[in-house]
């Protein structure tokens, strides 16, 4: 671990906390949580075992305020990514009628619940795949927001400078990591080169209906996740897989609509110029792609909640070199059940790839022991024909979580 970020982190810290005590304008918090989990196929190797401090420091004086947040990791399984990181740390300021917020934030947008339509700016931490919450998997981004908080109308803009990518699962040491030839070499970029045309720039329009919501967005943006494209380099002696992200357009819009104990939503998304991968082709391609999305929850009463979304790309003037189908689909889907007075949640997660026969499940069980401490245990399993999550079936895996607020 860096010392000297070390040595900042405890300042912040300890400044924090005196300021709590004081009664101050700085509110301090975050919390501990440990998180582990064992393959239960031999050989029964743990597959994630990290630790986390998160801190969180907020600094408010009249309309604005300072927001700071750091993460103090030990990772037993990647020892590079043990160390302090900056999660998020921007300032607001915020009237009647206008926000502007500036620094390192997380931008969601859209309707869906962990499936990206028009939610394409924060990219996603695949570092260990589906072993976190989608929440803590999502990425900060340096940018500027500018928003327009009317009550029945939103606009806002957003300008990321310095974009950044998915963080993919291809350290050597990590079980994640996806099966590649043994003399291969990954090449995958972190973000692009920091120049104005390299930025993401993009717009979106809300509006507050009585009982309906609906938006319309733009982005100038790249394709977040890697395009692979493989090919042999002379001058290194191998075969080298290189992550590909060009720029392309997203617009696109959402609603959601409350109808008794349910809750309808949908998204829409054309993509200009997405990046395609061929099947046998060293190159790639570029094309028009229409994402839709629709979604359903169903609030069933004695603390009962039904959610269940499906997805469909379609690929305008296609090829059947595309290494992609001219039609996907994909469906996710949570039952969730609490019980003891609200303690003890009961939930299934699960993603379906439809065209692969593909399948991840995840059964949990989250116990608040009071307000601070939630203790957490459950299944991972994998399975189906092809495609990436059948890949996974051998990392079928249980594990256990603790965290405590503070």
């Amino acid at each position: 671990m860096n010392k000297n970020w070390l040595n900042s982190f405890l300042m912040v810290g300890t400044v924090a906390v005196a300021a709590v005590a004081q009664d101050s304008p700085f509110q301090f918090n975050g919390f501990v949580d440990t998180y582990h989990a064992v393959q239960t196929e031999w050989p029964h190797d743990l597959l994630s075992s990290r630790t986390r401090l998160r801190t969180e420091l907020r600094v408010d004086y009249e309309n604005a305020y300072l927001f700071a947040s750091m993460n103090a990791i030990h990772n037993g399984i990647l020892k590079e990514r043990t160390g302090v990181q900056l999660q998020e740390a921007y300032f607001n300021y915020a009237n009647s009628f206008i926000e502007i917020r500036a620094g390192r934030q997380i931008v969601v947008w859209g309707v869906a619940d962990g499936l990206r339509i028009t939610d394409l700016i924060s990219p996603v931490d695949y570092t260990e795949f589906m072993s976190s919450d989608y929440d803590d998997m999502r990425m900060a981004v340096d940018g500027l927001r500018i928003k327009y908080p009317g009550e029945r109308v939103n606009a806002e803009i957003v300008y990321v400078p310095a974009p950044r990518y998915f963080q993919m699962p291809i350290q050597e040491d990590n079980p994640w990591r996806p099966e590649i030839p043994e003399n291969a070499v990954l090449e995958f970029p972190e973000g692009p080169e920091l120049r104005f045309k390299n930025g993401d720039f993009g717009t979106r329009l809300r509006f507050f209906l009585s009982n309906f919501d609906f938006s319309f967005s733009a982005l100038r943006t790249h394709n977040q996740s890697p395009v692979s494209v493989a090919g042999y380099d002379i001058e290194k002696g191998a075969v080298v897989v290189r992550g590909v992200h060009e720029p392309m357009t997203m617009i696109g819009g959402d609603f959601s609509m409350p109808l008794g104990e349910f809750v309808i939503r949908a998204e829409v998304a054309e993509y200009f110029d997405e990046a395609l991968g061929y099947k046998n082709n060293l190159d790639y391609a570029r094309k028009n792609t229409f994402n839709a999305l629709g979604g359903i929850d169903w609030y069933a009463g004695d603390n009962w909640t039904f959610m269940v979304q499906y997805l469909h790309k379609y690929i305008a003037d296609y090829s059947d070199e595309l290494a992609a189908e001219k039609n996907t689909s994909e469906m996710i889907f949570r039952i969730s059940k609490e019980l003891l007075n609200n303690t003890l949640k009961l939930s299934l997660y699960g993603v379906f790839d439809i065209d692969n026969l593909a399948y991840y499940a995840r059964v949990s069980g989250d116990y608040a022991l009071n307000d601070q401490i939630t203790l957490s245990a459950g299944y991972d399993h994998f399975g189906g024909k092809r495609g990436q999550l059948a890949d996974y079936d051998k990392n079928r895996e249980v594990w256990a979580k603790a965290k405590y607020y503070f």
